[in-house]
């Protein structure tokens, strides 16, 4: 039995290689990742997500997208934000039995949100959903949209007549 030689491991490139691995780990989670906000509260998380679904749903695009969307009107009108959606539950259990989220059926929460659609509330959230979805450059090719195409000398040559696979 012949012994094999001992392979020895410094601190430096031990924390080279955990380092390395790490930061792979993160880039490769870091798709599903929510908002810090989001983590520290996920049950209001959970609650504007299902409403941002119900007002733009768009299947493809991941949950962090919407969440995205919504921080910096967390971060300005958290408390607003927490009563437009303790307001909306509160009607969601006069009608339903259930808070707002808890309700199966699109079509009512959809009814729902027709009565609350000329509330500032709803106003801020769908504002900021539709920044923050369809002004994502990330975003864009889920919608066929190319991008600006003005710095690409425009679509005239370029087959600006061409249907994008959603259509």
């Amino acid at each position: 039995m012949t012994a094999s030689p001992r392979v020895t491991l410094s601190r430096r490139r031990f924390l080279t290689l955990t380092g390395a691995l790490t930061a792979g780990s993160l880039a490769m989670s870091a798709a599903g990742l929510w908002p810090r906000w989001a983590l520290a509260e996920p049950d209001l998380a959970s609650r504007l997500l299902r409403l941002g679904r119900d007002i733009y749903p768009h299947e493809a695009i991941e949950d962090r997208h919407y969440l995205e969307s919504l921080t910096p009107l967390l971060e300005k009108e958290r408390d607003e934000i927490a009563a437009g959606l303790n307001d909306l539950d509160r009607r969601a259990r006069a009608a339903h039995g259930s808070d707002y989220a808890g309700i199966e059926s699109g079509a009512e929460r959809e009814t729902l949100l027709r009565k609350i659609q000329h509330t500032p509330f709803f106003a801020k959230v769908k504002g900021n959903l539709m920044m923050g979805i369809y002004n994502n450059p990330a975003l864009w090719p889920e919608f066929g949209y190319g991008g600006s195409s003005w710095e690409q000398g425009g679509y005239l040559h370029r087959g600006f007549d061409a249907t994008p696979d959603w259509l």
